[in-house]
């Protein structure tokens, strides 16, 4: 008589692909499903059966759905430093306009690359939650100090608008964001894909002849 081999308890089943594939699969799945039903709508099972896993091998690599959620947001947010700041030791020593306005292209391409970022954020940000707090304190706050610095001698010198800087900063990242994050209203409205590279720089070049007063 043959006695089946067992697994011992707390490690995962058996699967073939490697470790950091498995992962990657899992938080596709999981931003894929927080930006399109919220944190309590995503349920684990499902981001498990979108990720092709095993729900325990799931609950093996995220013990519970916050730490999911904070692990799928982050290589977004290391994604969105390293553009920004890629863009801003470009134009270190050009005139703070056109610094600003580097950067303001480079947001709106990064808004277009991920728009389920933009979206995480406004599920979560309608209400009250520990992931809230995180947000503003790992996301929110950081940007906005530095984009504070960069907006009010461009008020100064009068090339914005001078109203209160939470204000106009809430104001460009809605700009910014809404026709990728509203993508597929856009498309039946107009005929037109946000994710076309013409179409993300004329975004752009709308928002910068908007804003600045030359």
């Amino acid at each position: 008589m043959t006695v089946a081999a067992t697994r011992p308890r707390g490690r995962p089943a058996r699967t073939a692909r490697p470790v950091e594939e498995t992962r990657s699969a899992i938080l596709d799945a999981a931003l894929k499903l927080f930006s399109e039903r919220g944190f309590e709508g995503a349920a684990m099972r499902d981001i498990a059966g979108l990720a092709g896993v095993e729900h325990s091998l799931l609950r093996y690599h995220y013990s519970d759905k916050a730490t999911l959620w904070r692990a799928a947001l982050a290589p977004l947010i290391t994604d969105m430093n390293a553009h920004m700041a890629g863009g801003w030791r470009t134009t270190r020593g050009q005139p703070p306009l056109d610094r600003f306005k580097a950067t303001l292209r480079d947001y709106v391409r990064y808004c277009a690359r991920h728009p389920e970022h933009a979206r995480i954020m406004v599920q979560e940000a309608m209400g009250e939650s520990d992931r809230v707090a995180w947000i503003a304190e790992q996301i929110v706050g950081p940007q906005h100090r530095a984009l504070r610095r960069l907006l009010r001698p461009l008020m100064d010198q009068g090339h914005l608008p001078r109203v209160p800087l939470r204000n106009l900063i809430y104001m460009l990242a809605a700009a910014a964001q809404s026709p990728f994050t509203l993508a597929g209203e856009v498309r039946h409205a107009y005929g037109i894909d946000m994710s076309d590279k013409a179409e993300i720089e004329r975004h752009a070049d709308a928002l910068i002849a908007l804003l600045i007063r030359d």
